[in-house]
């Protein structure tokens, strides 16, 4: 079985040479609508109303001994107003609630407030509520892209830039924030995100993604009955992608990631401290449909947020494997209904190969983000 597992991981990356290009789940994909584009200057003085929602429902059928099965049916909910009293500065005041299926009230509220400078057309800061609706374009085993289905609103600050060859942002998501004498400690989330094109040309090109994240538990003014945390995930890929004219399949892909943890304190509370582990995957994508196959390698692989089949040593569960060989299949029905509406049908199966073990999941989402306007108010110099 070893044998065979290394021939497959050889070919996906021999195939780097091909192409590639980002394949993303459900969640991230319809929620590609609801992320903010940079400021339009000419809507300097702009008052108006956002309505950015996803409704959803999504099955986790998970009988391993990693997590459990549980379905996730709701929606989320942000309504703001969002003024634009500078050509480059935009203020955004509202709330964001979460409901489940089969609940008769709100299971969150969350305040949500955001300041926007668009410093210039390619680099912007962002303070208070922050942008993660497409989770960073984090791997899933550093970020399982769920959260942005049942995560409360990341808040903190991100700086984010554009050129013609680099996309990148630097960001921090203040999770828990504690006072004098609490007993719970703070938690934050920071990192850096770095998505190269040296080559975009002829219907080919070719994607370098680079990840970096940390995560802190702790903090010097609250009392907890746990030692202080720091853990490291690195995420660094080779990507590439055809484009093919005449026929049913838009694009063909090919790539591979590499990840690595590491964890600076608190190493007696996992079970491992360090590892890595490997994903190869090749795909299509048609115009109505996307779809790929791949394989996950981990050794003493570990992430606090990561998709939890995707890691060494499980936080729901007693379980701890220190390799872990998943095969990885995902098939997509995705529409662009309109600039501010997507939709989206899907399936994912993981096949645990050492332990014959079969988990899948299931779900669609409809995410929306109509933006009406109100007035127009300048302010005097």
């Amino acid at each position: 079985m070893n044998n065979i597992l290394n021939k497959v991981l050889t070919i996906c990356i021999g195939l780097l040479a091909i192409s590639y290009t980002d394949s993303f789940s459900q969640d991230v994909y319809v929620a590609e609508v609801l992320r903010d584009a940079p400021l339009d200057t000419t809507r300097h003085g702009d008052i108006s109303l956002s309505l950015k929602n996803i409704s959803y429902f999504k099955n986790n059928e998970f009988f391993g001994e990693f997590a459990d099965g549980y379905t996730l049916p709701g929606y989320r909910f942000r309504p703001t107003l969002k003024y634009q009293f500078l050509p480059n500065v935009l203020l955004e005041v509202g709330a964001e609630m979460l409901q489940y299926g089969g609940t008769d009230k709100f299971d969150k509220v969350y305040p949500y407030v955001s300041a926007i400078w668009q410093v210039n057309p390619n680099f912007s800061v962002r303070l208070g509520n922050i942008d993660g609706s497409t989770c960073h374009r984090l791997h899933q085993a550093i970020l399982d892209p769920e959260s942005l289905l049942s995560a409360r609103p990341a808040t903190g600050a991100q700086v984010l830039w554009r050129t013609s060859k680099v996309d990148g942002e630097i960001w921090i998501d203040w999770q828990s924030f504690i006072k004098h004498g609490d007993t719970i400690p703070e938690r934050f989330m920071a990192g850096i995100r770095a998505d190269f094109t040296p080559i975009d040309n002829n219907g080919y090109s070719l994607f370098i993604p680079l990840r970096l994240t940390f995560n802190h538990i702790g903090g010097q003014i609250s009392t907890f009955p746990m030692p202080v945390q720091s853990l490291m995930n690195l995420q660094v890929g080779l990507k590439s992608t055809h484009k093919v004219s005449g026929s049913f399949i838009n694009a063909i892909y090919y790539g591979v990631d590499l990840l690595y943890f590491n964890v600076f304190n608190g190493g007696d509370v996992h079970r491992t401290t360090n590892g890595y582990a490997v994903n190869p995957e090749v795909g299509m994508k048609s115009k109505l449909i996307s779809a790929s196959v791949g394989y996950f390698h981990a050794d003493d692989y570990n992430s606090l947020h990561g998709m939890p089949l995707l890691t060494s040593s499980s936080r729901f569960t007693d379980a701890y494997r220190k390799a872990r060989n998943i095969a990885l299949a995902h098939v997509a029905l995705e529409k662009q209904i309109h600039k501010c509406v997507r939709f989206s049908l899907d399936f994912n199966a993981y096949h645990d190969i050492d332990k014959s073990q079969f988990d899948y999941s299931y779900g669609f989402a409809i995410a929306l983000s109509p933006n009406i306007k109100l007035a127009n108010v300048k302010i005097a110099e």
